[in-house]
């Protein structure tokens, strides 16, 4: 249609139709304004495909970016799994020392002496006796007193121990005296189910010495005289025991 119009205008202009000249310019203003190209002007056509140009190039661009970033991490990654499973496979396990022998002068291995099964049920009547009288608060005196006069069962031992020991905490020398009998090794009374031990048995004995019993000083010599002869038949507790009272 621009065709026809330049070509009607031109045709005018040659052949003097109009009473004024049209100017050349008019012409191409009026030729131009219909130059479209998909209903836009050929200038907003350029602009707009060089704009969609720019957007394209930039979304390219970060898509670039972004499979570059991926991939770096991708290979970070694997390089450092590698890593860890080398040192993983590379590290090595500390061996266990192997177990040396016990040498002469290192102490035998301390055995733990069999408990001593009683011949008498848990809730044997002394027992009870003795439980119930300590709910009730029995004073340390009382308890000694209780203790001497308990009949001859087979549970008199542990139950008059449970008395003797509660009045010996409260520093009372005599209950101390015969707690450290139930201990002492060299005593040959009835201990119940009580394990004879020369340490326990030689600190109570110093509680009721201290407590004014000299008694105790006669116990603790015949206790020093058993653990040295314990000593010399090779005991090592015994020689460390007799350091310790030295």
């Amino acid at each position: 249609m621009s065709i026809h119009i330049k070509w009607w205008i031109r045709t005018a202009h040659e052949v003097n139709l109009f009473d004024t000249p049209i100017p050349f310019s008019y012409t191409i203003i009026k030729s131009e304004e219909f130059k479209t190209v998909k209903g836009k002007t050929v200038e907003n056509y350029i602009e707009d495909k060089k704009g969609g140009r720019w957007w394209i190039l930039t979304i390219a661009i970060v898509v670039i970016l972004a499979a570059i970033v991926f991939g770096g991490f991708l290979v970070w990654n694997s390089l450092r799994t590698k890593d860890t499973n080398i040192l993983t496979k590379g590290k090595i396990e500390p061996e266990k020392p192997a177990e040396l022998p016990r040498m002469a002068n290192q102490p035998p291995k301390k055995e733990a002496p069999e408990p001593i099964i009683p011949s008498y049920t848990p809730d044997a009547p002394l027992l009870e006796q003795v439980r119930e009288a300590m709910r009730k608060g029995i004073d340390p005196d009382g308890a000694l007193a209780m203790a001497k006069t308990l009949p001859d069962k087979p549970e008199r031992a542990d139950a008059a121990f449970i008395l003797l020991e509660y009045a010996a905490e409260a520093k009372n020398g005599e209950a101390a005296l015969e707690v450290a009998r139930y201990f002492d090794p060299t005593y040959a009374g009835d201990s119940g189910t009580i394990v004879k031990d020369p340490e326990i048995a030689y600190d109570w004995y110093q509680l009721a010495l201290s407590e004014g019993l000299f008694e105790a000083e006669i116990h603790i010599s015949n206790l020093k005289q058993w653990v040295t002869k314990q000593a010399d038949d090779g005991s090592y507790q015994a020689r460390e025991l007799l350091k310790e009272w030295q």
